[in-house]
Order: structure tokens, then sequence, then C-alpha cells
């Protein structure tokens, strides 16, 4: 399958105009024999698990939601530095 079969006109062409500046800097990530099995996209978590100040679950105790999926966070390295946090908050208790 090609991306001009997955996506739109105005998104295949994208792809294909963004892969090779990628791979100028990640040298081989368009390499001929590599394959696109996957397009990852960003987006948020629509709900969000409160949680006090000691970054605990206000209704489970124990419970430390972190992270793009608790809803704290809108990236890898966000989360990365949530779940920091939240084990630093871990370590006081």
């Amino acid at each position: 399958m090609q991306i001009n079969d997955l996506f739109e006109p105005f998104i295949a062409d994208s792809l294909k105009e963004a892969l090779p500046l990628i791979d100028r800097k990640l040298k081989g990530f368009a390499h001929p024999d590599a394959l696109l099995t996957a397009v990852e996209s960003r987006s948020s978590s629509p709900v969000r698990i409160i949680r006090d100040e000691r970054m605990q679950s206000i209704s489970l105790k124990g419970l430390y939601p972190c992270g793009e999926g608790a809803g704290y966070a809108g990236g890898i390295v966000s989360a990365a530095v949530d779940g920091i946090k939240a084990a630093e908050k871990i370590l006081q208790s």
C-alpha cells in the first residue's frame, strides 16, 4: 500500500516532502528499504484524573496519575517530567 492510498493528497504530499528532510538529520530514516508502518499522532487525553497537592489521586489513595494518559502532559518530554515529579512525591511519602 502506498501513502497516496492512505491519505488525502495534501497529507501524502506533506509526508513525501518531510521524510527526506528528516533523513538529513536522522541518516537512514528514509532508506529505500525502510517501511513506514504507522503515523504517530499527538493528542492530549480528553480526561484528567484529579490529584491532590501530593500528586495522588483524590478518589483512589496510592494512585499517582501522571503523564499524558492521566491528562497532565501533552508530549513525551512533558510526560517524563510529570513522571519524575510524581516519583519524587512518592519518595517523600
